[in-house]
């Protein structure tokens, strides 16, 4: 029965997003007003606990808030400064088969701009890009939802991946984790290898998808196979690199290194003629459009080391800060802004270290730096600074609330009756319904957050913390655990509403919404399948 009470409002805030089609702004303050009544007149709770819990969710959302900000800052800046344009028109005279620019583009430059920033930006300039390209809109729409989903759990600088860790940051010591850099790496690391192992097939799947769709045959297979060796020289490439800095690095620069080297790699490919297809491929009616496109008189002046100078001073600064041989990770991570039992309430507390942050740290930072460096005006800061608080602003809301509904679930045992917490509660249920089949849950539990708040981070906001304690209640290895649910979020984002809606808004195919979705449903599965296979796997010969 307590499970029950517990999971009201998840349920309703399944309802309101699903059924009524609610977005997440107004979701989740009304979640959260449930479980404070739940909490107050049911665990019988005092009011001031439950305050203290709230505004030390709020506290705890700041981390998170400046990455997204510091993420969305940077892609603006980029755009106004015509420096994302730049980086574009390297695509231009690419290969003319359109199979070849699908994984370029779809997949690699897709990869990287996840890595940077995250938040729904891929598909926002992937698919015009591959439109202008000569895709239909609609291929370029399904391509470009799909193929982004390896990258989401390490986007914008792995604020997925290290939300999930810093909502475990006062759980973990329990289970005697007391250095919450190295699990994270391990999380990292875990994560990465599910992720690794799916991304050749979901490249095919999309080729076979898009080419059976367009092409006389109707064929999954005849114009998907014979770029086969191209698309496995692209997965090969992107994951040793993936999973080298998912190991060794962290989670801020897996999507975006592995994304950049992929970039380049799969373009002298394609220049050189290395496995691409004898034969060329394009959409019905476009074959002269990639040809036409490089003739524009739109031809960016700004010099490709001055476009990407904002990325790598990015990267610079995430390697020599994540690597602890170098020194400097201790450094910055010894500057600490606490806050210790708030509102007299014990264990209700905030730290942030803020030099660690990659929100302010590097993105803000570079962002400062590349203002005189591509002599933007003031009036022009102004209105990328405008623009990027707008585009917070119903993120902001969606996860001050997601994290205080956290809060509360997890501390509720602060009540009178010497009942669970309710999150305890709702682990135990679940463990006794799934038993040791819980493992095939985990990820479908991810992709219901993502499918429900169009993110992966506020899914591992929401989820994770169920996930680590059912995991516990099984013995369960919870690393293992809260990668499946990393990876469920991740692998959700292509059936995620908010996301198809987007896309679809983006691609200018408003109302194709349905067809998005039945589109996505197969790959989906493919991925789920591959998913367990690999980490399932991963655990029997002792690789996580």
């Amino acid at each position: 029965m307590l499970a029950i009470v517990a999971a009201i409002p998840i349920i309703l805030t399944i309802i309101l997003t699903v059924g009524v089609n609610m977005p997440a702004k107004k979701v989740l303050p009304i979640a959260w007003l449930s479980i404070s009544l739940i909490g107050l007149f049911y665990w019988q709770m005092d009011l001031l606990h439950v305050v203290a819990y709230t505004v030390t969710g709020f506290l705890g959302s700041i981390d998170t808030l400046l990455i997204i900000f510091g993420a969305i800052l940077l892609m603006n800046m980029l755009n106004e400064a015509g420096a994302m344009h730049r980086i574009e028109s390297m695509f231009n005279g690419i290969s003319e088969d359109a199979r070849i620019q699908m994984i370029i583009v779809g997949y690699a430059l897709s990869a990287f701009i996840e890595g940077a920033a995250g938040f729904g930006t891929p598909p926002a300039i992937c698919a015009p890009l591959l439109i202008g390209l000569g895709f239909p809109p609609m291929a370029a729409a399904t391509a470009c939802l799909i193929l982004d989903s390896p990258p989401v759990s390490f986007g914008a600088a792995g604020t997925p991946t290290n939300s999930a860790a810093e909502i475990l940051k006062d759980t973990l010591p329990t289970i005697g984790v007391t250095d919450l850099e190295a699990w994270k790496l391990d999380l990292s690391w875990a994560s990465a290898v599910g992720l690794a192992a799916g991304t050749f097939f979901v490249i095919m799947v999309v080729l076979a998808l898009v080419t059976r769709q367009y092409s006389e045959e109707k064929s999954f297979f005849k114009h998907s196979l014979p770029v086969l060796p191209f698309a496995l020289f692209t997965s090969i490439v992107f994951d040793v690199f993936y999973l080298i800095v998912a190991r060794f690095i962290g989670s801020e620069l897996v999507s975006i290194c592995a994304g950049a080297v992929t970039i380049f790699a799969t373009l002298a490919a394609a220049k050189a003629g290395f496995l691409v297809p004898k034969e060329t491929w394009r959409f019905p009616g476009t074959e002269r459009k990639a040809s036409e496109s490089t003739e524009s008189d739109d031809k960016p002046t700004m010099s490709l080391l001055k476009a990407w100078t904002p990325y790598l001073l990015i990267a610079l600064w995430l390697v020599l800060t994540r690597i602890p041989e170098i020194g400097l990770k201790g450094i910055i991570t010894s500057f600490v802004f606490s806050m210790n039992n708030i509102m007299g309430v014990e264990g209700a507390g905030f730290a942030m270290k803020y030099f660690n942050n990659p929100g302010l740290f590097p993105f803000v930072l570079v962002v400062l730096i590349s203002i005189p460096f591509y002599g933007l005006s003031a009036t022009q800061v102004k209105g990328i600074v405008k623009k990027s608080y707008n585009q917070l602003y119903g993120a902001t809301i969606a996860l001050l609330f997601g994290f205080a509904m956290v809060y509360i679930y997890r501390y509720s045992n602060a009540n009178p009756l010497g009942w669970d917490s309710m999150l305890v509660s709702m682990a135990k249920g679940m463990a006794d319904l799934a038993g040791a089949n819980y493992v095939f849950v985990a990820p479908f539990i991810g992709t219901i957050g993502a499918f429900m708040f169009g993110s992966n981070t506020v899914s591992n906001i929401m989820f994770t913390p169920l996930q680590f304690e059912t995991a516990t209640i099984l013995n369960i290895p919870q690393v293992f655990i809260v990668a499946l649910q990393n990876q469920g979020g991740a692998i959700g984002n292509i059936v995620c509403i908010n996301n198809i809606v987007a896309v679809c808004a983006t691609t200018g195919i408003i109302g194709a919404e349905g067809k998005l979705i039945k589109a996505a449903a197969l790959p989906w599965v493919i991925w789920y399948i591959v998913l367990m296979a690999a980490m399932l796997a991963a655990v029997a010969f002792g690789i996580i």
